[in-house]
């Protein structure tokens, strides 16, 4: 097996830790819950965005968002489409990633549904260990930012749903826990913040690296954190982006 596929299905011990980041709509399902954007003062309706759209829209002065319908765990649990490529893969993950003390996080756009438990059904009914799962809900730094104060604190706040990916990510990196670091999205923007990570990662978290993982020898093959991005396409394959 190559080393690609040892790192993407969570095989290899040579790597250490891995942390595994991984979008939820148009990633693990097809969704379509609309975001609204509404007028500021009549608070009418002016769009209703699919969750592509709204990861790049860019609000007017007089426009806000409405999560009415993103934030509905019902209309979730009942709508959602699992994409059958993805969701064997995250199993795959999950049949080695407790033997290496792995990590797999849901990192979504959404902020809190109003029903954790009917969320987390959607999930449980397909398969997915969600409850060994953390989801991440970048939603939340708009929504209920008290929930990152720290990660606001250390980053700042973000500018975009990227941003906002970016810096939860760094968070965890930030630890030195983990060698091999990889998002799975649709988004293209999405992933290419993400390998910015690797192109600006400082040096002080590469050291903590070393030391936690023992690492004394720099010329070795493998680098001290190794980073893929990983694009869902629409029939569900996953294709590597660099």
């Amino acid at each position: 097996m190559s080393r690609y596929k040892n790192f993407i299905n969570e095989l290899s011990s040579i790597y250490g830790k891995g942390i595994t980041f991984i979008d939820i709509d148009e990633t693990i399902f097809r969704t379509f819950a609309k975001i609204y954007v509404i007028d500021k003062e009549t608070k009418e309706i002016k769009l209703k965005l699919s969750n592509q759209e709204f990861n790049t829209y860019k609000l007017k002065d007089d426009e806000e968002f409405d999560f009415r319908e993103f934030e509905n765990a019902k209309i979730f649990n009942e709508t959602s489409i699992p994409i059958g490529k993805t969701i064997n893969r995250i199993k795959r993950m999950f049949q080695n990633i407790d033997k290496r003390g792995s990590k797999v996080i849901l990192l979504t756009a959404r902020s809190d549904f109003d029903d954790k438990e009917t969320f987390l059904d959607t999930f449980r009914k397909i398969g997915i260990p969600i409850d060994s799962i953390y989801v991440e809900r970048v939603g939340n730094f708009g929504a209920n930012p008290a929930i990152y104060k720290n990660i606001i604190r250390a980053y700042g706040m973000p500018k975009s749903i990227a941003d906002s990916k970016e810096k939860v990510i760094m968070s965890y990196i930030n630890t030195g826990e983990y060698r091999r670091v990889r998002i799975v999205d649709d988004n293209l923007d999405n992933l290419k913040q993400f390998l910015k990570i690797e192109k600006n990662i400082s040096k002080s978290i590469i050291q903590k690296v070393k030391t936690i993982h023992k690492i004394v020898d720099d010329n070795e093959s493998i680098k001290p954190i190794e980073f893929y991005a990983l694009q869902v396409m629409e029939n569900g394959t996953l294709k590597r982006i660099k």
